[in-house]
């Protein structure tokens, strides 16, 4: 699942290759929620042991398994995109999905990242840096990782450029003054000589 908020979010694909459970939640004592309230010492088998614990078909505690590794995934995921991105990158959020045990698992997240530009092009060429470096930060980049990678790339190439037009302009200001100075220095030393170069 992807989401852009605001302008550009980095974000994490749904992990694995399972589909949110369509059978109905299980209350504490294992029954089914839609079973009109009777309690496991009507003979479903349970015993009259604690009500904390559930009890899980193989199938289901494959399925939770697979929901703790993805919400293991998906956190760290957005954690390196948070550490990396610093004063640039938003508190992340996540897409929750219910297991057959109760719970809610993280299954996909976002980390919202400011990659607008800076006033200043060094000052941009420095954010897109840290942008691009947030973007990369996961041992798993996504394709929304990767085109923001992307266009980072593009704004601080942007931002070099404009660094180079207006050092452009600042080298030609020199080379102006000087050659007036030079201009200067050879009439007031003396009619008809030049200066040697």
């Amino acid at each position: 699942m992807r989401a852009v908020a605001a302008d550009l979010s980095i974000t994490s694909p749904s992990i694995g290759t399972y589909a949110t459970p369509r059978s109905q939640p299980l209350r504490r004592d294992g029954n089914a929620a839609s079973d009109g309230g009777k309690d496991s010492a009507e003979g479903k088998g349970q015993g009259g042991g604690s009500t904390d614990t559930v009890t899980l078909s193989d199938a289901a505690q494959q399925q939770v398994q697979k929901l703790k590794q993805a919400d293991t995934s998906v956190r760290q995921h957005e954690a390196a995109h948070q550490a990396a991105g610093g004063a640039q990158a938003g508190g992340a959020s996540f897409t929750f999905t219910r297991g057959p045990d109760g719970k809610n698992y993280a299954t996909a997240g976002e980390v919202p990242i400011d990659v607008s530009p800076e006033s200043e092009p060094t000052a941009t060429v420095a954010k897109m840096e840290q942008v691009k470096a947030a973007a990369l930060a996961p041992a798993d980049p996504s394709p929304q990782d990767l085109r923001v990678a992307a266009q980072a790339d593009a704004a601080k190439l942007q931002a070099q450029s404009e660094q180079r037009r207006q050092g452009g302009d600042t080298a030609s200001g020199r080379a102006a003054a000087a050659y007036g100075a030079a201009q200067a220095l050879g009439n007031s030393a003396g009619a008809g000589r030049g200066l040697t170069v």
